[in-house]
Formats: C-alpha cells, structure tokens, sequence
C-alpha cells in the first residue's frame, strides 16, 4: 500500500508539472496585453505559497545564492511606468553605459521573455515588451518568494531613488503574499500571537492617537461581557455580539492583545474586534506616483514585517543544508499528502480545504456505511436464494427485479423517490431535502437519530440500488459454481442438512469473489454520490466535488481525488484482510513460512 502511495504522489507531481504555467504570462498575447482573469492576482499568489509552487521541483539552493543584484534591477523596473519602461528599453537597445545599466539588461536577458533580443532592436514593439517585461519582472519576484525578502530591504533602506523604493516596495508586495497576521487560526494556536500582537502593535504606535483613553467603569463593563464571550462556543453568535460593541473600545481590546498573561481565547476575540472594526490598516502597495511620505510610512511597515520575520529571512547554515531536500515542491507536496494539508480554498472564503473536506466526509461516510451493509445484507441473501432455488420460478422472479434495479440510473430514482414520496400529489412521507429537521440539535440521543434516519432513508436506498443488484447477481453466479463443486456433493452425501451445507461450504466458498468486488463497488460509490446528494440536497463530497468543479476551485478538487485514492487502497486492503476471515485456507503468514 505504501509503494502505491508513493506512485500516486510521483503521478500526481508529474501532472501538476504538465499543467498551464502561471495565468498572467498565459494571458500575454504577442501585442503585450493581458486579458481578463476569473481569478485575481492575489488570489492566485496566495494559492501558489500555499502549494508552495514558487519553490524548485525537487532540489532548492536558493539559500544558498545571492539576489541582490537581480533584485535591484527588479526593483528598479517595477517602479516605472509603461511608458518609462519603454524608453528604458530603448535606451537599453543602444547599449548600457553604465554597470547598473549592464546588471539591468542582464537581468531581462535571464528572463524566458519569447523574442526579447528581436523586440528590444525593433522601435515599434518596445511599447509592448515593455508591458511583457514588467509582467516577466512581476512573476520573477513572485517566483523567489521570500528569498528576495531582504535584498529588496536593502533597497528600502538605502539611499536609492524614489522611483527605486516604490519598485522594491511593489516587489515586497510580490514576494509575500500576506505579510501581516491580524487574526488567529479558528483554532487558535500560541505561535500565532507573537505576530498578530507584531501587526497590531505597529497599527497602534500609528493611530494611538485617535482615540480616547476609556474610563474606568466602561473598561469594567467591556471586561464583564469579554469574560462572557469567552465562554461562547458559537462563533456566529461571537461575531453577532461583537457588532454591538463600538469602534472607541478599539483601546481597551488593544490592551487584551498586547496582555501575554491574558487566556489565548481573549487574545483572540481581541483581534477579532480589531479587524470587525478597523480591517486591515497596515498599507503595504503604494502606487507608482507615490509621495516620499506615503512611501516613508509603507516602507516602516515592511520593516516591521521584516524584522518580526528577520530569523526566517536569514536562516542557519544547517535549515539551508535542509532546505535542499526538504523544501521543494515535491517534499511540499508529499509533507501535504500525509498530514491532509491541502491548503486553502480557491473561493473568497480561503477556507482551509482540509477543514471543508472534514466537513463533507462527516457526513458521507455515514450514508456510505449504510448504503454498504443494506448492498451485503440483502444482495447476498437474495444471491444465496436464486442459486438455492436456480431455475425456479422464485428465482426468476427474483432475477427479473434485480435486472430492472441494474438498469435505473441512480438520479432517475432519486428523481422519483421525490416525486412520488417527498412532495407533489402522491406520498409525502419522507423529507425534501437535508439530513435533520429545523431544531434537530435540540432533540435528545434516540430521537436525534431517527430524525435522521427518516431523512436519509431515501439517498441510502438510491446510493445502493445500482450496486445492490449487481452484488446480487454476481453472488448468484459464484454460489452456482459452488454449489456443483464435489466437495458440496461429498458434504450431502454425509448427510448434512441443506443449512449446514449451504452455509458452511456454499457461503463460504463463495464469498471470495463477492468481496473482491467490494474493492470497486465503495470508490464508485462516491461518485454516485454526487448526483444523490445533489438531489437531496446534502451537503457532503458528493456535493463538494460538483461544486468546486463548478467553481474551479482547483485545490478542493485536487485533495477530493486523493480521497479517493486513499478510498481505493483502503477498500483494497479490507478486502484482503476479509480474505483471511472468508475463507481458513488463505493466510498472509504462509508465503513466509514456505519460504
């Protein structure tokens, strides 16, 4: 099982490496224009830390280089405009003067721009290589992630240009995709507090000045309803009760956060607050006709960024040597797979993927189980009984409704379970859709769950229709070629009675292809879960997969084919292990003892 997992994660890399690169160089048409994305450059710089795609395939000694040099070109070249850039180039086309000119033309030379020696002569396309090369320039920094950090700094700091400092900041901007922390985790973890107390602190030194000091019965009142929304475990109800407080508690709540003796969870409402009323004020882009002191005050805040994140910067002689191996897209995407990290969400809601697909298989894999023991339970019965009764007319009656179960589709009856017994003119005894009635979570443990029993009568039975009479019929076959066998002849002649014979040598025997079909029968079975709760309206995987294929919502996609995956090996390996419990003869310790 592990060497397949294994193959599954060189399969799923080479895949991923076969995908389209990056969209904004896709979108580049031969003019220089950039056409219209459904997904925003934000959005797609965070997707790619968050796959760590900006870093080497399966080596990384990007520790261990100097950018310095190509950053300060870079730098240099996002802090024009189009139109400068352009004349830029030209100047650049009659041969650099000077040894940053050199560094600069070096710099785009290294870059993979189509054509660039060719355009850079012709007067004509400079305007539109100048729009190509500030988006290669983009992507570049984009592409060194965090490893450009402190030569952009540098750059910061130094006495350059002010057209200089407003690239470098616009590089920064490129490098990280979120260089604050204003919240915590929805579980708030201890390692986060240093830097969303960092981020606020910095706001504070900025806009203390804005507010009042409270007085000290207010400061009591918010102390008094704080100790009280501390011990909400509802986060919608949180959020409710925090819109009725007023921006000029932002003082009080500032005090909460910096308390490091204060309990993590009111740390964490504190941020909470903060963002609710004051969102996120750390400007970090300025544009490109900035004013020294617009650039002045975004250039303090990347400092403060920097130098609360100085030891990831610059780290050790031994995290670089690890760093080689360990931080690459592979090991990334390896490190992923087995702890389910998949990253955030595609969606505005940047929800963790793992977190949505917890959600989802809570709900599914009850459904799922059901669905399995209603195939066993009555598929091999009715299997054991047509072989039992073979060319009876029991068992031709049997055989003619399993080959009319086989042929419904499982959304054709699905569609009709809700005409004819969820709503319309005829049986209403079944719900519409979900899996719990309004108010269920206040109903006690046996009542609980035969509300939801009733509500997922109707999908278990659509989910196992299909695979029940298949199961059936190939349980039918295997007993016939059982029950012809000599051994069940001998087991007659004896003088067993029919029971024994056919439930100790018929069943038995032949149950071993039956479970061999169980391998394939439970992964199709999410895939017929789609349509089911699509139908019903049940918010599980099947529905996840229709609706983040529908969004495009590659990363969610992307962790529900491991499920998958991990689903077929692990009925595979069930499989073999009910081998052993099947049938005596067939033993994992045997192949060792031989040898």
């Amino acid at each position: 099982m592990i060497p397949t997992l294994f193959g599954v994660t060189v399969v799923s890399f080479v895949i991923m490496q076969l995908a389209p690169g990056d969209p904004l160089l896709a979108q580049l048409d031969s003019g220089g224009s950039a056409g219209q994305s459904s997904q925003t450059r934000e959005a797609f710089l965070l997707q790619k830390r968050d796959l760590n795609l900006d870093k080497p395939l399966v080596l990384n000694f990007n520790d261990f280089r100097n950018f310095s040099t190509p950053v300060r070109a870079a730098a240099h070249f996002l802090g024009l405009t189009q139109t400068q850039m352009a004349a830029e180039l030209g100047e650049l086309a009659a041969g650099p003067k000077t040894s940053e000119g050199r560094e600069r033309l070096a710099f785009l030379e290294s870059l993979p721009i189509t054509d660039f020696d060719h355009r850079l002569k012709e007067p004509a396309q400079r305007e539109s290589l100048a729009a190509t090369t500030l988006a290669y320039v983009r992507v570049y920094c984009e592409d060194i992630g965090s490893h450009g950090v402190p030569a952009a700094i540098e750059v910061i700091e130094s006495d350059a240009t002010l057209s200089d400092r407003i690239g470098a900041i616009r590089s920064l901007g490129s490098m990280v995709a979120e260089p604050f922390r204003y919240t915590f985790s929805r579980t708030a973890l201890a390692s986060e507090a240093p830097l969303v107390e960092t981020t606020w602190s910095a706001w504070w030194e900025q806009a203390q000045s804005k507010f009042q000091p409270l007085d000290e019965d207010r400061q009591k009142v918010l102390r008094q309803r704080l100790d009280g929304l501390a011990a909400e475990p509802d986060r919608q109800k949180l959020f409710d009760a925090l819109e009725t407080f007023d921006r000029d508690d932002t003082p009080f709540f500032i005090g909460v956060l910096k308390d490091r003796a204060a309990p993590l969870s009111e740390r964490a409402i504190a941020a909470m607050f903060l963002v609710l009323y004051d969102g996120r004020p750390l400007k970090t882009e300025v544009p490109l006709d900035a004013t020294p002191e617009q650039v002045a005050q975004v250039s303090q805040n990347w400092l403060t960024h920097y130098e609360a994140r100085k030891a990831e910067y610059h780290p050790t002689t031994a995290e670089k040597l690890w760093h080689v191996v360990a931080d690459t897209q592979y090991a990334h995407m390896v490190w992923r797979l087995a702890t389910f990290n998949f990253g955030r969400s595609a969606l505005k809601t940047r929800e963790p993927v793992s977190e949505k697909l917890w959600k989802a298989f809570v709900i599914s894999a009850p459904l799922m189980l059901m669905a399995e023991l209603v195939i066993y339970l009555v598929a091999v019965p009715l299997g054991i009984i047509c072989a039992v009764e073979h060319g009876k007319p029991l068992d031709r009656l049997i055989s003619l409704g399993l080959f009319l179960l086989y042929s419904i589709p499982a959304f054709v009856a699905g569609m009709l379970f809700l005409l004819y017994f969820c709503y319309g003119d005829y049986l209403k005894i079944f719900p519409v859709d979900r899996l719990h009635s309004d108010g269920a979570d206040r109903l006690s443990a046996i009542p609980y769950a035969i509300d939801y029993l009733w509500h997922a009568f109707l999908p278990v039975i659509c989910l196992s229709l299909f695979s029940l009479a298949g199961i059936a019929m190939y349980s039918r076959s295997a007993m016939l070629d059982v029950i012809h066998q000599d051994y069940v002849r001998t087991a007659r002649a004896k003088g067993l009675s029919a029971w024994v014979v056919i439930v100790k040598h018929v069943v038995r025997n032949g149950l071993i292809p039956i479970i061999t079909l169980f391998a394939s029968f439970l992964p199709a079975m999410l895939g017929g879960s789609v349509v089911v709760e699509y139908l019903f309206n049940i918010q599980g995987l099947g529905m996840l997969s229709f609706v983040s294929i529908e969004l495009k919502d590659i990363p969610t996609v992307m962790a529900l084919v491991y499920v998958d995956a991990i689903v077929v090996l692990a009925s595979f390996l069930l499989s073999d292990l009910l081998y052993v419990l099947v049938d005596p003869r067939i033993s994992f310790a045997g192949r060792g003892s031989q040898s």
